[in-house]
């Protein structure tokens, strides 16, 4: 039973980690539904409407002998600055429901795990502690997470994002293998050290949960 039971702690470890990275990936998706987020996005696309009507179709002169081209630049020049600084306030805005979704998610998840430990105390309690109450409450644990996995599997399925193959694929033939396969192409690809130095900060955050981590399951042996 050691060999099963060691097999099965990588493959939970493993699933929990993957099921951690796909909460994650959706959070740009649920974050672009926010109806702030949304309203802005058809405001930059009406600025985008009204400014192409503004040049579109014109020869734009800019000899000062024409009388029209000082205005048709300053009307030009405008929308353009109108479009960067309403981009700068959808990526805010996107970022800021980015923020609060995952922060939500977090809350909602350690509210569920104290009160799956509430009832896992039960049956440990009744039955004094013994090694047949301890197995019961994590196979309680692994109830707990296949039940609330359905609803997600259910609703989060077909991806919310809108125009998914075209924004975040950027061609037509999506499948599994392909996207593996992308995804560890892009792994790789962070770890040169170009990558390293732009993502700095996200390194040394990595670097110190890695000792974070190792350090507390060497406490945890220890106990």
């Amino acid at each position: 039973m050691w060999y099963l039971s060691s097999f099965l702690a990588i493959a939970a470890n493993v699933g929990f980690g993957a099921s951690v990275v796909a909460m994650n990936a959706y959070l740009p998706s649920l974050a672009q539904t926010a109806p702030d987020v949304v309203d802005l996005r058809r405001q930059l696309e009406d600025c985008d409407a009204s400014g192409a009507g503004i040049w579109n179709g014109v020869d734009i002169d800019t000899n000062s002998d024409n009388p029209a081209a000082p205005l048709l630049q300053n009307s030009i020049q405008n929308v353009s600055d109108k479009r960067k600084k309403m981009e700068l306030q959808y990526q805010a805005v996107l970022a800021r429901e980015t923020s609060r979704i995952s922060s939500l998610g977090i809350a909602l998840g350690y509210v569920a795990g104290i009160l799956l430990l509430i009832v896992a105390l039960v049956p440990v309690t009744k039955l004094n502690g013994s090694t047949f109450a301890l197995r019961l409450a994590i196979g309680l644990s692994g109830v707990w997470w296949a039940l609330f996995t359905i609803p997600a599997a259910l609703f989060l399925s077909s991806s919310p994002a809108e125009h998914r193959e075209e924004d975040i694929l950027g061609k037509k033939d999506w499948s599994v293998g392909t996207q593996i396969t992308s995804a560890w192409i892009r792994l790789v690809n962070t770890f040169r050290w170009t990558e390293i130095k732009k993502l700095r900060n996200t390194f040394k955050f990595l670097a110190a949960w890695f000792l974070l981590s190792d350090g507390k399951m060497k406490i945890l042996g220890r106990l």
